[in-house]
């Protein structure tokens, strides 16, 4: 094995760490580390990304809607805005909701699991961004 690369996930988790930094050391920061959410269906019609991963979970990390999280996949990085539908954003924008009681990560107008060549069974790291 090439002890010069590193697996993916330890890699996203590393850049986690890197991106929470301190932040996640102030009063009232949520104390977890990031969150991992399984991909569980594909859409049909926009390739959506439905994971398995619930609001509650979110909460617990302080994703809350109206808030934005990286999501991190492979060496890809994508910042998502947590709202309530699609038209939160702008077209072609990162939007996550929570679609059948779990995460979807869609981009408005467009297909998220392509974009990220993404399938089920697959993992992402969810971090919340620290706010100013």
């Amino acid at each position: 094995m090439n002890s010069h690369r590193m697996h993916p996930l330890v890699w996203a988790a590393s850049v986690a760490l890197l991106l929470c930094g301190c932040a996640s050391l102030r009063p009232g920061a949520a104390q977890h580390g990031p969150l991992t959410a399984r991909v569980v269906r594909i859409s049909d019609e926009y390739a959506n990304i439905n994971t398995n991963l619930d609001a509650k979970g979110l909460a617990t990390a302080g994703i809350v809607q109206g808030s934005t999280f990286r999501a991190h996949f492979g060496s890809q990085s994508i910042e998502v805005f947590y709202g309530e539908d699609y038209g939160d954003v702008a077209r072609g924008e990162w939007v996550g909701l929570i679609d059948e009681g779990a995460l979807q990560i869609a981009i408005s107008f467009g297909n998220a699991a392509t974009v990220l060549d993404c399938a089920v069974g697959d993992e992402f790291l969810i971090v919340p961004i620290a706010s100013p």
